[in-house]
């Protein structure tokens, strides 16, 4: 599949859950805790309705994540008394769980790498938090030094595959659309970046996604720099 546009590679674009570290871990636990409890619903089926129906509300400024994540419950066919439970529950496990996050295997390597070449790096995260503490989050993860832009839906009030977001993002890392390439997982997210000019790099992807390259390993994405190098040699020879 030809890639959108026909400049290099400048910047690279993450999406942050999924993509730098697996962000389905909590979600797993409440589904096995749902499980035990009597609900029997399938992950992906199940935690659509809550990412369209509600926490893109939430991601937007337009719900707080509590009332949202009530209103879930209730409409999946719990009692108020079983939503009770599973709030006691969940909420002292979704601290413990965040706390514990870590990148995927060989993330900060390769970031580190990217970032040292003078590739720009940014990331567009759909959350419920601010890109100032986005930040704190990756900085946490010992690889916030390698971006030069933080941009969250709640600041923007739109979420992914809104074209604002994208923009808003590649604006503020100084590139133009056609030479950022959007590393993510989601189908829906990959077909809005290529929408507005972007080329779609899917990494660890929903089994519909379609997107210019697949990443079966991240480390691929060095493959910018070894790009770059040639191109700034022939360039000298040129001259």
């Amino acid at each position: 599949m030809a890639e959108n546009g026909t400049r290099a590679v400048q910047g690279l674009l993450f999406d942050m859950g999924d993509v730098l570290y697996d962000a389905t871990v909590w979600r797993r636990w409440l589904l096995q805790l749902l499980h035990r409890m009597g609900l029997h619903a399938q992950y992906r089926s199940f935690f659509k309705l809550w990412d369209c129906d509600f926490l893109d509300d939430v991601h937007c400024g337009r719900r707080e994540y509590g009332e949202a994540f009530q209103a879930f419950l209730l409409a999946a066919g719990l009692t108020r008394g079983q939503i009770d439970e599973v709030e006691a529950a969940s909420q002292a496990r979704k601290r413990e769980l965040e706390r514990g996050v870590r990148p995927f295997p060989g993330i900060r390597g390769v970031l580190h790498r990217l970032h040292e070449a003078g590739m720009t790096l940014g990331v567009l995260s759909d959350s419920e938090s601010t890109a100032e503490e986005l930040q704190l989050r990756l900085n946490q993860l010992g690889i916030g030094h390698c971006f030069i832009a933080v941009v969250s839906s709640i600041d923007l009030e739109r979420t992914k595959p809104d074209p604002v977001c994208y923009r808003a993002a590649v604006a503020a890392m100084g590139l133009p659309a056609e030479s950022t390439a959007f590393i993510g997982h989601d189908a829906e997210e990959l077909a809005g970046a290529r929408a507005v000019g972007m080329r779609a790099w899917a990494f660890n992807f929903d089994a519909d996604a379609v997107a210019d390259r697949y990443l079966v390993r991240f480390d691929e994405l060095l493959q910018c720099i070894d790009r770059r190098e040639r191109l700034a040699m022939a360039n000298t020879r040129a001259v």
